[in-house]
């Protein structure tokens, strides 16, 4: 693309973002919630955010420093495990005649199981339908964007049986309804945090017209038990058994899972609207490469020092890239690729 057509597309004259787009502008912003640092005798500090437009300022929301949180636990519903091979294989011949390295074998057997759609237990019925998010490693975060940009409200479920560190150090000590909870003023937000249930807590966070303590106490008392679906834009089928649900992006559309034994041991699915087919040499660390069949679809399997990268399409012709552990075999990560469907965002 030309400096004319980016100046047309993109500068001061170019069409108006979409209103799609503003709102995947806004998810993405929620979901980057700034942490409290503040020390213990000092009061936490607003922070001024800017929409990726430019064009709209919205202020902050507190990222949740939420110690032990954990995602909605996932059913296993039936185990596949996939033989080890019984030599490597090796990839096609390149350019010159030359073999490229041989596709080696992985370190050890690994089960997949089957993974169910991820639930969030709460609803605030009362604030429409909301978008869903997850940090690497961190909790679900239910959000509830507001029409007028500047009230939106953020609810976290918690397994951890306390409330989140922040607010037990630097908040006020509250009930709801009988239960224990602290609450925490935030510039023109509260945050609060309270037990449900024994051992169950849920943190809301409001802003704007909703973030006086009373509307966060009474947005508290509106929480309902009522688990909604979390829509993905790709959807995995099998993850190895025991491992957990990492976090996800832009409306499903990256998608991580990982090891609670090795949290840096991971797999992750990131769907595009076209496959993005790059030189095997542009991985890094790269081995070896061999084209492969995915439900009977070329597909491109690319063997790194730490991992395994496989790129395909879907019926639909969009496509996605896989990433995988070594300790995966060559044909665990094309049964992994057979299973990823596209989501339901």
């Amino acid at each position: 693309m030309n400096e004319i057509k980016i100046l047309e597309t993109y500068g001061p004259d170019g069409p108006s973002l979409s209103d799609e787009a503003r709102q995947a502008a806004r998810s993405r912003l929620l979901a980057e919630i700034t942490a409290v640092t503040a020390y213990a005798d000092r009061p936490a500090l607003p922070v001024t955010r800017r929409v990726a437009s430019g064009l709209l300022r919205l202020p902050p929301l507190v990222r949740m420093a939420l110690a032990g949180a954990a995602v909605t636990a996932m059913a296993v519903l039936a185990v596949t495990v996939l033989p080890q091979p019984p030599e490597a294989t090796q990839g096609p011949p390149v350019a010159g005649g030359e073999e490229p390295p041989p596709v080696l074998p992985s370190t050890g057997p690994v089960k997949l199981v089957a993974a169910t759609t991820l639930e969030f237990p709460y609803a605030l019925p009362l604030l429409g339908e909301p978008s869903f998010t997850a940090d690497p490693g961190g909790p679900i975060m239910a959000i509830y964007a507001s029409e007028d940009m500047n009230s939106d409200v953020v609810v976290v479920a918690h397994t951890s049986g306390a409330a989140p560190g922040d607010l037990q150090r630097l908040g006020q000590r509250i009930t709801v309804d009988g239960r224990p909870g602290h609450i925490l003023p935030l510039g023109d937000a509260h945050q609060l945090a309270w037990e449900r249930r024994p051992g169950e807590w849920v943190t809301i966070v409001g802003h704007g017209r909703h973030g006086s303590e009373e509307a966060v106490l009474r947005l508290a008392r509106q929480v309902v038990d009522q688990p909604q679906h979390v829509p993905f834009q790709i959807a995995v089928g099998l993850i190895p058994a025991g491992w957990e649900l990492g976090g996800f992006k832009e409306g499903g559309s990256i998608v991580t899972y990982r090891d609670p034994a090795r949290p840096n041991t991971s797999l992750s699915v990131q769907w595009k609207p076209a496959p993005e087919w790059h030189p095997d040499s542009d991985v890094e660390g790269f081995e070896a490469g061999q084209d492969v069949t995915v439900d009977g679809r070329h597909a491109r399997l690319v063997q790194a020092r730490e991992r395994w990268m496989l790129t395909t399409t879907l019926p639909d012709e969009s496509g996605f890239t896989l990433q995988a552990p070594r300790s995966f075999t060559p044909d665990q990560v094309i049964a992994v690729a057979e299973s990823v469907r596209r989501g339901d965002s």
